[in-house]
This record gives structure tokens, C-alpha cells and sequence, in this order.
């Protein structure tokens, strides 16, 4: 049997997306906290964390493979996800489940992917033609393209 070579793209597309590799890699960050949890509550706890954590990436995937207008659906689903994932943190952090430093590396990932999954719903808008005013708060004031926004 012959190895391939190893190819610059995979089968499946959503896996060159840098935002899908974050995702995953955030959900390696939760899988490595949860091996602290010390009883059932806490094991509960992460293994709510973890399914949420990984909806961000199933969301990303099963996007990749639609039309446009469904593609955003889905990652808008995924900032969803995100924001739960925001209240996961706190939870956590409240219960003394998560030190304030893997606190701060959750909400540093989930920020970067919220801005990641933001940057890539308005990229395909563009590409369609049209951006939605509703998307406003997910950019920074100085990246909207004023010309292009239906208010």
C-alpha cells in the first residue's frame, strides 16, 4: 500500500477555515480543563461546557457546506454558542471550577473567535452584495464600510 502525499487541501473544506481550527482548539482548551474536575457536579459542569464548546465548531463545519445565506445561519449559531459559552466561564469561575487565569485564556479564545466567525459572516455579506445593520456590533466602528450598510 503507497502513502499520498500530503495534500495543501483537505476532502473536507471547512477544515482549511482558520476559524474552525480555533474552534477546535478551544475545545482542546476545555477538554484540558475538565481532566481537573474533582467530583460529579464539576464532571457535569465540563461536560455541559465541552458539548457547547464543540457546537461552535459543528456549527462552522456544517455551514461550510451550504449556501451563503446558510452559511451565516450557522455561524451565527456559533456566536450563540460562543456567548454560552461566555456564561460556562463565569459559572465556572464563580464555583472555583476555573482559576482566573484559564478564565481570562477561555474569554481571550472566545473574544478572538467571535471576532474571527464576525469578520467571516460580513466577508460573505460583501461577497453577496449586501451587509446587515444588525451585524454592526460584532465589527469595529472604523472596519464598516458606511457606503455598504443598509441601516
Amino acid at each position: 500500500m503507497v502513502q499520498e502525499d500530503n495534500k495543501s487541501t483537505t476532502f473536507f473544506r471547512f477544515e482549511d477555515l482558520r476559524v474552525y481550527s480555533k474552534a477546535i482548539g478551544f475545545v482542546s482548551l476545555i477538554t484540558e480543563a475538565s481532566s481537573l474536575a474533582t467530583n460529579e457536579i464539576e464532571s457535569h459542569y465540563y461536560r455541559r461546557f465541552l458539548e457547547e464548546s464543540t457546537k461552535i465548531a459543528f456549527f462552522i463545519a456544517e455551514g461550510s457546506s451550504k449556501n451563503k445565506a446558510s452559511f451565516i445561519y450557522q455561524l451565527k449559531a456559533a456566536k450563540t454558542s460562543i456567548r454560552k459559552c461566555v456564561v460556562f466561564s463565569a459559572i465556572g469561575r464563580q464555583n472555583e471550577y476555573l482559576t482566573e487565569e484559564k478564565e481570562d485564556s477561555i474569554r481571550t479564545q472566545l473574544m478572538e473567535l467571535t471576532k474571527m466567525i464576525g469578520a467571516l459572516i460580513i466577508s460573505l455579506q460583501k461577497s453577496g452584495g449586501i451587509q446587515y445593520a444588525h451585524d454592526y456590533h460584532d465589527i469595529q466602528h472604523d472596519e464598516i464600510d458606511t457606503e455598504n450598510v443598509f441601516w
